[in-house]
């Protein structure tokens, strides 16, 4: 009797044993299969025509490195994505939403004239955008017509721009376009990155200060363009790590020409960098 019990208890410990083991298999299965749908890009995903028309009307990520410039806001290499980063994203999303912010950096280097960090970043642009299949606007010689430029900024911001464009044409005819809300994220985090870093440490901030303040147009329109596709798991993850954005807008006293004390600044600057850590992790 006490065999049989004995034995009855241990395929009933099995069992228990066998069933939580799997239910905690399925769980993690699931906790994967949510992961990778947050991490991959729906190619069955079509945007709407009011999202497209939204799309392609954000600005260029020349719009805020212009406006730093014309502030006399300081030029800061360390503040941009480190190129060396550009190897380690392996996802299509990381890829797109790094190929924006490099983007960003692009068109800061070129604004400020700095040869050697734009054609670092335009080899990180270059690398992700072929990556993702946007072919036929980085060519191998790129480098070398930036380096014959002889320091004419316009020349090499007007080639930036061309870029720029070009990328947002080839995404548009081939039916890119999810592609394209992911970089025009990336970008656009990244700028407001840039003019809130340099902000902390202006002697006046005013005039950056209301830079930050005019981003908020572009940032309402990113929002409504992502609040469209919130059925879609990788658009939802987005959404809720720019929905984390908002408080930079409405928390710590914005105004258009107004200066900020540093505590704001600071306060303004830790939610943008907290927002785009993580999009460059």
């Amino acid at each position: 009797m006490n065999t049989k019990r004995n034995l009855s208890l241990s395929l009933a410990a099995a069992m228990a044993i066998s069933l939580f083991l799997l239910a905690g298999c399925g769980g993690a299965g699931d906790q994967k299969a949510n992961e990778e749908a947050a991490d991959s890009i729906n190619k069955e995903l079509s945007l709407s025509p009011e999202a497209i028309n939204l799309l392609y009307k954000m600005p260029t990520p020349f719009e805020v490195t212009m406006l730093l410039e014309q502030a006399k806001a300081g030029y800061i290499f360390d503040i941009t994505n480190p190129v060396d980063n550009a190897g380690k994203y392996m996802t299509e999303k990381s890829k797109a939403i790094n190929l924006g912010i490099y983007s960003a950096d692009l068109a800061y280097s070129a604004t400020y004239n700095h040869i050697d960090n734009t054609n670092q970043f335009l080899g990180c642009t270059g690398k992700l955008a072929d990556e993702l299949g946007i072919a036929g606007i980085y060519h191998p010689n790129l480098v070398e017509k930036v380096k014959s430029f002889d320091n004419n900024k316009d020349s090499l911001i007007n080639l930036v721009s061309g870029i720029f464009l070009a990328t947002n044409d080839f995404l548009s005819k081939n039916n890119r376009n999810q592609v394209g809300v992911y970089i025009a994220t990336g970008a656009f985090v990244e700028g407001l990155y840039l003019a809130s870093s340099l902000n902390i440490v202006a002697e006046n901030n005013k005039n950056i200060t209301a830079i930050i303040y005019k981003q908020l147009n572009n940032y309402d329109q990113l929002m409504a363009i992502l609040d469209l596709y919130q059925n879609d798991a990788a658009m939802k993850t987005l959404y809720d790590e720019m929905l984390k954005l908002k408080p930079a807008f409405t928390d710590f006293g914005l105004e258009p020409e107004k200066k900020l004390d540093p505590q704001q600044a600071n306060g303004i600057n830790d939610v943008i960098a907290g927002v785009r850590n993580a999009l460059i992790q």
